[in-house]
């Protein structure tokens, strides 16, 4: 597979690239030259496959490597996904279920082993990691029954990765309703809202792939000069619609965070961590403004043993009592 940049679509560079770098020469964000689809009988013969080979399988399309699922499944254990119901219509993908019980340090062992890092730990590179989250969403997506579909993803929006890596989910042929990104900044509740963003502000790293995505890699260059001169990008007209087509963001405060951990478990006996509850009341905010009643998936990438003391204070009791609940 060959790659260009999210700044130019002429030049185009091998995968080694895009396995060792962020970004390419230009400045720009690497990512297929031709985003590849999945035809309905290459997602019928996935469910034939183990979880771990499916990813295997996916990731091989990317970069040409030759894993199988058993280079998955050394990092991740058999079935590093758990799916849990926590509500109406709405399901919780838990990323966590491996060896480290940390999905970031499971995505960096598996980012080593595809760019053949001598070192067993590294930082996926920003294509990397998106294209590890779009393997696990595709292998995710096939043990779900088909009344479910399509779904709305719910993420928190961090880099802006996890919310690419479903969008792209999506242009492959994923049965992907809205994506809707939980962040505590306004920044993209800006950008998608009122099409404008500044400059000065610190901007999620992957955001730029959004404008290149749906206006296009000239209309990318435009917005990397503005936000990168510290000055306000603005939408030009009729841009607006199709930049947040399919997408919707919400801002969240740490008191709405609290309080949705807390009301979780009061409600459905599930332990949430914080990252995982930006994503929720993300979601509770979008019903709430557009009456969506569709089915939701939220993707949580850390396990609530990882932010004990945050969690225990959200539900008001004692780090040892929540531990007991959690079994750690």
């Amino acid at each position: 597979m060959l790659y260009v940049t999210t700044r130019n679509k002429f030049d185009t560079y091998t995968a080694n690239w895009a396995t060792r770098l962020d970004r390419g020469p230009d400045g720009g964000l690497f990512l297929p030259f031709r985003m590849p689809e999945l035809s309905q009988e290459e997602l019928q013969a996935l469910p034939s496959q183990s979880f771990c080979q499916r990813v295997a399988t996916l990731l091989n399309c990317f970069f040409g490597t030759q894993l199988t699922g058993w280079d998955v499944e050394l990092y991740g254990g058999k079935k590093p996904v758990k799916l849990v119901s926590v509500g109406h219509r709405v399901l919780v993908a838990e990323l966590w279920h491996n060896h480290d019980q940390d999905y970031a340090r499971f995505a960096a062992r598996l980012a080593a082993r595809i760019s053949d890092s001598e070192h067993g730990l590294i930082k996926p590179t920003s294509w990397v990691n998106i294209a590890i989250r779009i393997a696990m969403l595709c292998s995710i997506f096939v043990e779900l029954p088909a009344n479910l579909m399509p779904l709305d993803i719910v993420v928190a929006t961090g880099n802006f990765a996890a919310p690419m890596a479903v969008w792209y989910a999506r242009q492959m042929g994923l049965p992907i309703g809205n994506i809707i990104c939980s962040h505590n900044h306004p920044c993209v509740w800006n950008l998608l809202h009122q099409g404008e963003v500044r400059g000065d502000e610190h901007l999620p790293e992957n955001l730029e792939r959004l404008i290149t995505a749906t206006l296009g890699v000239e209309e990318n260059q435009r917005f990397c000069e503005i936000v990168e001169g510290g000055r306000l990008y603005t939408t030009r007209m009729g841009m607006l619609e199709p930049l947040r087509k399919g997408m919707y963001a919400t801002v969240t405060s740490q008191d709405r965070v609290n309080s949705v951990i807390s009301s979780v478990y009061r409600m459905a006996n599930y332990v949430m961590g914080p990252q995982t509850a930006l994503a929720f009341s993300g979601l509770q905010d979008y019903r709430a403004k557009t009456g969506g009643v569709r089915n939701a998936l939220l993707l949580a990438e850390r396990s609530p043993s990882t932010d004990i003391k945050a969690i225990a204070a959200s539900m008001e009791m004692s780090e040892y009592h929540l531990r007991e609940i959690l079994g750690v």
